[in-house]
């Protein structure tokens, strides 16, 4: 066992001549294993090893006895070792997470600040073989794409993996074979956390299936690693014509976004998501089919994805935003006297988002226009100035032939608009009456028919042209 994870640690050249590594150790069977293994490298290559201890505040005394144990072996072996020590359950209960992520997320923050404070030095964490292909399992069921399927990476950064093609069974051998005690984690028997459940229940099962289960979905795993890498290129060419970002803004344009193939779309969608989240743990397949279903919506429409990412259907695509840095989109009030649009008549005049124009008698033959981003308007039904803004309090549209007229509010809750979109659409109003609530309805009061004597032509320009 020992020599075929000393050659795969080599392989992938995970510790160079000189090089300086912090060793993750709990106390457990895998990560003791590691430890001895990077004892036994440094008989073949020279470089600096300490043991980072975290314990987790999470089991008591238990834990408490396992920091003692790893400071005790440390000690026996002659390795320098450091133990933190950090309430997990009060840090998850204050920032909304499971126990098991915000442990990890606390681990890993620990090992990165340690391997900084030792001048950039590698970190080591103990994952095996079946880590590696109880991963591919929980990616599979959650719905992740193929980064999920290639299953935990050897090399990611600064951290290391030497014992990801050991398989547990060889670690607990060679464990027994060196007389080496280890510490026991209730916790990973507690069949509450989903990879526990795989761990316990399903991998034993697919065991019993096939003996060599766990190293054909590993294996699996690696050929998806290579898939995604060569995919990887060419999602990062794609990207380079399709996202534009503008400071804490993401932009997916939607014209060369639609002549990628599909795979493609799908990896460019992740890539733009994942700069705009700064993470991808919960972010799954179902997320990018709302982003990419998305593009088929109106304008000002807008779903929220995971870490409060907002999507908004834009003009020229995609728009993605963290929550936190989320403007409110509105664009204020601007007023636009009927003295200057009748000034203006067909040369037409803006307003805010609008251009707007009187048709000369010619466009009464014409069939009216079925447009998202062009509207007519009964002219002589307009009795006062227009403005173009967002929902004031007391706005309200009228539905149908009868005149019947519905709050604003109301019809937004009846089109299922959320809450946060509703102060970003914007409307064209005379006082409180919504004369167009662009990117869902104009008012019935206002449409032309065969009294109509002028026609008020409005386009919102953000559409375009056929549209």
């Amino acid at each position: 066992m020992l020599e075929e994870a000393k050659k795969f640690t080599k392989e992938h050249h995970m510790i160079e001549e000189g090089s300086r590594v912090i060793a993750g150790v709990s106390g457990g069977a895998d990560s003791v294993c590691l430890l001895l293994l990077l004892l036994e490298l440094q008989k073949e290559m020279t470089f600096e090893l300490r043991v980072v201890h975290v314990e987790h505040g999470i089991r008591g005394q238990e834990s408490l006895a396992d920091c003692e144990f790893v400071e005790k072996m440390c000690g026996r072996l002659g390795v320098e070792c450091k133990s933190h020590y950090i309430d997990v359950p009060k840090e998850a209960k204050q920032c909304g997470r499971t126990l098991e992520e915000t442990a990890r997320l606390m681990r890993y923050e620990i090992f990165e600040k340690e391997a900084e404070s030792w001048g950039g030095a590698k970190i080591a964490v103990a994952h095996n073989r079946g880590d590696d292909a109880e991963t591919v399992l929980f990616h599979l069921i959650r719905g992740s794409g193929l980064s999920g399927m290639r299953g935990i990476l050897p090399v990611r950064g600064n951290v290391i993996r030497p014992l990801l093609h050991t398989g547990r069974e060889e670690i607990l051998s060679y464990l027994e074979e060196k007389k080496q005690p280890y510490c026991v984690d209730a916790t990973n028997r507690d069949e509450h956390y989903t990879r526990n459940c795989i761990r316990a229940q399903i991998m034993p099962r697919l065991i019993e299936m096939n003996p060599q289960a766990e190293a054909h979905i590993q294996k699996t795993a690696d050929i998806m690693k290579e898939a995604e890498s060569y995919i990887g290129r060419q999602t990062k060419k794609a990207a380079e014509t399709c996202v534009s970002i503008h400071g804490d803004d993401i932009l997916i344009r939607k014209e060369p976004f639609e002549t990628q193939d599909p795979l493609i779309k799908k990896e460019v969608l992740k890539l733009a998501l994942e700069q705009a989240a700064g993470a991808m743990q919960d972010i799954t397949t179902v997320h990018l089919e709302l982003l990419e279903q998305l593009f088929s919506s109106q304008c000002g429409r807008r779903i929220s994805l995971p870490y409060g990412v907002q999507a908004y259907r834009i003009y020229e695509g995609i728009r993605l935003c963290r929550e936190t840095e989320a403007v409110q989109d509105s664009i204020g009030e601007v007023l636009c006297p009927k003295s200057e649009i009748e000034q203006a008549g067909t040369e037409g005049i803006s307003c805010g988002p609008f251009t707007m124009r009187l048709l000369e008698d010619t466009a009464f033959s014409q069939e009216i226009p079925q447009k998202t981003y062009t509207k007519w308007f009964d002219y002589d039904k307009i009795k006062s100035d227009l403005s173009a803004r967002t929902r004031k309090e007391g706005d309200y549209i009228c539905c149908n032939e009868e005149g019947k007229t519905q709050k604003l509010k109301k019809y937004f809750v009846n089109e299922k608009v959320e809450a946060k979109e509703r102060g970003r659409i914007p409307l064209l109003a005379e006082g409180a009456h919504i004369l167009w609530i662009v990117g869902y309805r104009i008012s019935t009061y206002y449409k032309i028919s065969q009294e109509t004597k002028r026609i008020l032509e409005v386009r919102f320009n953000g559409g375009k042209e056929n549209d």
